[in-house]
């Protein structure tokens, strides 16, 4: 989930400065602007801040994680799956169970339940009993078998 947390003005203004522009600011101020931005419900600023912050620190995790977020809030589902699918490379042996339950409430949002689920039954294993992706889980099973019951019809 997005932590909203209060960002002066002087952090914002700090990111669109003229030194910011010519070198993009580090992920720890970008996310810190970028949060400021998404509490005015400016979220194409805040995306296009923090991905001209990723060109400079690629591998980012914090980074990547916000692009995700971000594309979340604003259902993009397609930008929030592809960032969710990089992130949790990045994350690699350590991709944390948030990162998966967000992921499949994307693909579930996108309308790729099967992969979806996939994906949940997958995450459960390593992450057993975790209630969020314990819900995406049964909800998924539940589309899953009104899609099955519909094709059977």
């Amino acid at each position: 989930m997005l932590q909203v947390l209060a960002v002066a003005p002087a952090v914002v203004d700090a990111a669109y400065s003229p030194q910011a522009a010519q070198s993009s600011p580090s992920p720890q101020l970008a996310r810190e602007a970028a949060v400021d931005l998404v509490e005015k419900n400016q979220l194409a600023q805040a995306f296009n801040l923090i991905e001209g912050a990723l060109r400079q620190y690629p591998d980012s995790q914090e980074l990547v994680s916000m692009l995700a977020l971000i594309s979340e809030a604003g259902q993009d589902w397609s930008k929030a799956s592809i960032y969710l699918e990089r992130l949790v490379r990045l994350q690699g042996s350590g991709v944390t169970a948030e990162t998966l339950s967000h992921w499949v409430r994307v693909l579930r949002c996108q309308g790729d339940c099967e992969r979806a689920a996939k994906l949940a039954g997958n995450a459960l294993k390593m992450y057993p009993g975790h209630a969020m992706l314990e819900s995406e889980s049964q909800t998924l099973n539940s589309i899953l078998a009104r899609q099955s019951a519909k094709a059977g019809a």
